[in-house]
């Protein structure tokens, strides 16, 4: 199949990752021009791109099509409030003129729900999107009735926060909801095929409630609860659509629950994570069966979820050594009769436990997992996994290892081990960890910190290390492009 692909924007996650897995598939996958795709902050030339999707298609089985992108030239554009409603819904068109030209070409689309504060673009940022985040928290309690205070509080924050910082947010949810209502509609007139309306971060108790209230009144009004789905996550959007192009029968996945909790509430989510599995399951057509050849691990945190990046010392909600060897045996049992294990680990958000990993070696080679992922939120790195589940076509070939080398070595020891020693060097340097300054001397300090985990990837890995390049794709330290020697290799070929 040839599928052109509109990514979310230029993050390995977000733009590598999905075309590499497309490619194991056996995809063509076509992608703008270098270039015109902008990163970080910058918006896209988002006419260009239209016209770039418009000319494409007529050569492609699908198209695969962010909508932050395509209307907005990018996510952190898209909470900037830069772009009319109106003069969103107008854009979209581009997607009815491509179905009355190519009317066998066939798109799947995704949108955000926008999360629940603003970009963390600088430390000042950092403060507003707590204060924000507490505002739209209160603001649906007072709302919902649920605490008599949280009126008096949402005004005091209203003092707070710097006016235009709350004008544009709340402008730009406005406008977030209304394209996601027209992005429905054009389900409805199977325009397009299918659609994924992605929660971004946000907490059980936040504006978004009322907007998903709305919106899963449409998609049930349209009849439309098997094309239009809205569940957590959103980075992930890319890689779950081409797969789902690509892999229409979906597979059938045993689910093995690992940890003492699979009811539990993931950070940055809204509802208990068993219904996100379900619900990305479902919009992939990957059924759970008992005894399936593939199964998929998943490991849930000890009690509350938190951060892989903070310093966790003895604290009682971290698993024992002892007890992650126990975690890890069923998941050595199952490799060793020919079952293709993949392993969801959400022990803690933006970043897996690198231990975990550590003591499965124990009890297996790491290269025969057949998937791992544990990077930013829950449903990210379950997509992100769910996608690789049917990009290996029930295998476990060489590019296969090569990426879940890939994850181990990104999601689990960057996230959680070298970003906070890198992070760390450069705020002694006097640099801002959002807009870096200085990118060949952190490059090196990132290579430097890599290295200094080395006793940690011989254990991981058996003492076989695989090569592996690690390089900052935007000039913040949030993510990083790793790549191993034995992959394809990154897909993004611009400059930072």
């Amino acid at each position: 199949m040839t599928v052109a692909f509109l990514p979310l924007d230029t993050r390995p996650c977000t733009y590598d990752l999905p075309v590499q897995l497309a490619r194991q598939s056996g995809a063509e996958v076509l992608l703008p021009p270098n270039g015109m795709v902008a990163a970080y902050k910058q918006a896209s030339d988002t006419a260009a791109l239209a016209r770039w999707l418009e000319e494409t298609a007529p050569g492609c089985d699908a198209l695969v099509v962010s909508a932050e992108q395509l209307l907005q030239g990018g996510l952190i554009p898209s909470r900037q409030a830069r772009v009319s409603a109106a003069r969103q819904c107008e854009m979209l068109e581009v997607l009815k003129r491509i179905r009355r030209k190519t009317p066998s070409v066939r798109t799947y689309l995704s949108n955000v729900l926008m999360r629940t504060s603003i970009s963390t673009l600088d430390p000042e940022s950092l403060v507003w999107w707590e204060k924000v985040n507490l505002y739209s928290k209160l603001c649906y309690r007072a709302k919902t009735g649920r605490c008599s205070e949280a009126a008096q509080q949402c005004r005091a924050l209203e003092q707070e926060i710097p006016a235009e910082v709350l004008r544009t947010f709340l402008t730009a949810r406005g406008t977030n909801h209304r394209v996601n209502r027209e992005c429905i509609r054009l389900a409805a007139e199977s325009v397009v095929e299918e659609l994924l309306i992605l929660q971004e971060d946000c907490a059980a108790e936040g504006l978004q409630r009322f907007e998903q209230e709305i919106l899963l009144r449409d998609i049930q009004a349209g009849g439309l609860s098997d094309r239009v789905f809205l569940f957590n996550g959103t980075d992930e959007a890319g890689a779950e659509l081409l797969q789902r192009a690509l892999h229409p029968g979906g597979c059938a996945v045993e689910v093995v629950w690992l940890g003492s909790q699979p009811d539990f509430v993931a950070k940055y989510e809204d509802r208990p994570f068993r219904e996100n599995l379900a619900e990305h399951m479902r919009a992939l057509h990957m059924r759970q069966e008992q005894g399936a050849r593939r199964v998929l691990f998943v490991l849930t945190p000890k009690q509350e979820q938190r951060e892989a990046a903070l310093p966790r010392g003895e604290a009682a909600h971290d698993y024992s050594e002892a007890e992650l060897q126990a975690i890890c045996r069923p998941i050595g049992q199952a490799a060793a009769r020919g079952r293709g294990c993949y392993l969801l680990d959400l022990d803690f958000a933006n970043g897996g436990n690198p231990f975990l990993l550590e003591c499965l070696a124990k009890e297996m080679p790491v290269t025969q997992l057949w998937g791992y992922a544990g990077w930013n939120t829950a449903s990210n790195a379950l997509g992100t996994l769910l996608a690789q589940i049917l990009a290996g076509g029930g295998g476990n070939r060489a590019l296969n290892r090569a990426f879940t080398a890939e994850r181990i070595l990104d999601d689990a020891v960057y996230q959680a081990i070298v970003r906070q020693a890198v992070a760390a060097r450069v705020k002694a340097d006097g640099q801002d960890v959002y807009n870096i300054r200085d990118i060949p001397k952190t490059q090196r300090w990132l290579e430097e910190e890599f290295e200094a985990v080395r006793p940690l990837l011989e254990a991981i890995f058996g003492g076989e290390v695989p090569a592996f390049e690690a390089r900052l794709r935007w000039p913040r330290l949030f993510e990083a492009a790793v790549f191993t020697r034995a992959g394809n290799g990154p897909v993004y070929t611009g400059d930072i």
